[in-house]
């Protein structure tokens, strides 16, 4: 089971919460900061206790509990609840899901966004393009291992939230919110498209996020780069009205 409750608490709210040492203890932050490098945001509280050298998890369940009860006695947001109506504390600042007896935790994405704004610098975030081509992928046979090789360009993930924050997460395509279908794992999870395809910008070319980007779902994308010169985003949407008639959501 995935544990995805909402939980109305904004990224202003909880950047807040993250400066106030009477919520956010420098324990807390440790942990906290430990979940939020993790690949995806996501980690096992057994894995962080190794990262930190302690012996056992069991005080970091007991330390997220409080830290989340702080949480809540400070903003008087409903907690998720269990069956039996009483608070699933760790859901306050995670989603989470049952692995074979494992609990991964998954750094809420408005959490996300408070650690940018507060610890961030400007340094770069690889990622991978997203703009690959048919031709680049090779053919794969069932039974062997293969490898695909694709550029991958340095982004900055400042600018993509200056993107996200003037243009919001909906495509700008088709109109696709990932966080109506989904629930609060889909914030956010929109891609960003570069209107000057990648491999055609200088090492020196500064992005201007608002002039240069648009935040795009990946089935679109991936219809934007079906060619060697990109459709743009006009064109696709033409495609779309003309095969299905309008498809916001």
């Amino acid at each position: 089971m995935f544990y995805n409750d909402p939980l109305e608490l904004s990224a202003e709210e909880w950047t807040e919460l993250l400066t106030k040492r009477k919520v956010t203890t420098e324990q807390d932050l440790t942990v906290l900061k430990t979940v939020y490098e993790s690949k995806n945001y996501e980690i096992r509280a057994s894995e962080i206790a190794s990262k930190l050298n302690l012996s056992h998890y069991a005080p970091l369940n007991a330390q997220i509990s409080r830290f989340s009860k702080r949480v809540i006695a400070k903003t008087g947001v409903q907690p998720p609840l269990r069956r039996n109506g009483k608070p699933r504390w760790w859901h306050v600042p995670f989603l989470g899901y049952d692995n074979g007896g494992s609990f991964p935790w998954i750094m809420r994405p408005e959490l996300v966004i408070a650690f940018e704004n507060l610890f961030d610098s400007e340094e770069l975030d690889l990622v991978d393009s997203g703009e690959i081509t048919v031709e680049d992928i090779p053919l794969l046979r069932e039974g062997t291992v293969s490898q695909v090789f694709v550029n991958r360009y340095e982004r900055n993930r400042r600018a993509r939230k200056i993107c996200i924050d003037h243009y919001g997460s909906r495509c700008a395509v088709c109109g696709f919110d990932f966080e109506k279908v989904y629930g609060p794992i889909g914030k956010n999870k929109v891609h960003i498209h570069h209107l000057i395809p990648l491999s055609k910008i200088q090492q020196n070319y500064e992005v201007d996020p608002i002039r240069d980007l648009r935040s795009v779902c990946p089935n679109c994308h991936l219809i934007i780069h079906s060619k060697r010169e990109p459709f743009t985003i006009e064109e696709v949407r033409e495609m779309i009205g003309g095969q299905h008639g309008s498809m916001m959501w």
